[in-house]
């Protein structure tokens, strides 16, 4: 990892670093602080071998693989808040984990601060803004299916860090833009919008296996990839899907070619990154 890309996620993530030779390590309380919508690293370190690691955060759980490296064993976990879901205030971090023969718990509080994001006006089919009844049954399914695989966790992690930039495209629509369609209120941008047209190849963000390919009512034609440990990149608006479910791809693999289905204003390649169930900024992370 060059010097730059170090710094730049040094400056971004919060590093919950524990040494669990800590006599009272489950009395260990620590504040720290993020920004609504914005990802931080979770890394439970220590010099003796770590089992069963889970982490809770935001009422959902997750169980973590442990490394060994450089004489000290690591588990790892890309964490954050959702725009949509989560408030400001203060959240409660919970590390649980198997060491030298016991069970310990870690208890730690996360400050999170607001963030103000702009709001944004969109002139689309008068269908995408107030679906007809006859598709309320489709989009329902569709919405469940989805949220079934950004909320899967599974205990394999194949990302790295720093993500590979899907396209090269400028960003068009930012996180976190409070959406109005047609006059009327919709939910936050809860990814990133890059500027790609028709045709452009799209690449994965990291390796992991493809879990969801569909053609969806607002998403268009849609790609979701499991990068393990609670981590999962979806492409939306593609014109092609190149991958089929449960394929292994690897970081920087084409998966698809941008488009302009579904509910977009143009050609363009909407990315999103969900983290234990929760979508995040991934802007910080490429």
């Amino acid at each position: 990892m060059n010097k730059k890309i170090k710094n730049i996620l040094y400056s971004t993530f919060i590093t919950i670093l524990v040494l669990s030779t800590l006599a009272e390590a489950a009395e260990l309380k620590c504040t720290y602080a993020t920004r609504l919508g914005e990802p931080f690293l979770m890394r439970l370190v220590s010099p003796y071998p770590l089992t069963d690691v889970t982490v809770r955060w935001l009422n959902k759980e997750g169980p973590l693989n442990v490394a060994f490296s450089e004489g000290k064993y690591e588990a790892s976990m890309l964490l954050g808040t959702d725009v949509k879901d989560t408030g400001p205030g203060v959240h409660e971090l919970i590390v649980i984990y198997h060491e030298r023969g016991k069970f310990w718990t870690l208890r730690h509080d996360v400050k999170v601060e607001p963030k103000s994001y702009q709001t944004q006006e969109l002139k689309v089919p008068q269908a995408m803004a107030t679906p007809p009844k006859e598709v309320l049954e489709r989009i329902e399914k569709e919405s469940k299916l989805v949220r079934d695989i950004i909320n899967a966790v599974t205990l394999r992690r194949h990302w790295e860090l720093p993500l590979q930039r899907p396209v090269n495209g400028i960003v068009t629509s930012p996180y976190g833009f409070k959406r109005i369609y047609n006059g009327t209120p919709g939910n936050p941008h809860r990814g990133i919008d890059f500027r790609a047209a028709v045709g452009t190849p799209v690449k994965c963000a990291a390796d992991g296996v493809v879990s969801l390919t569909g053609d969806h009512y607002f998403g268009g034609k849609s790609v979701y990839v499991d990068h393990g440990n609670g981590v999962i990149s979806c492409y939306m608006h593609l014109s092609e899907i190149s991958v089929k479910e449960g394929q292994f791809v690897q970081k920087g693999e084409v998966i698809a070619l941008s488009g302009q289905t579904g509910r977009a204003t143009g050609p363009h390649l909407h990315f999103g990154l969900y983290l234990l169930g929760n979508a995040v900024d991934p802007a910080s992370l490429f």
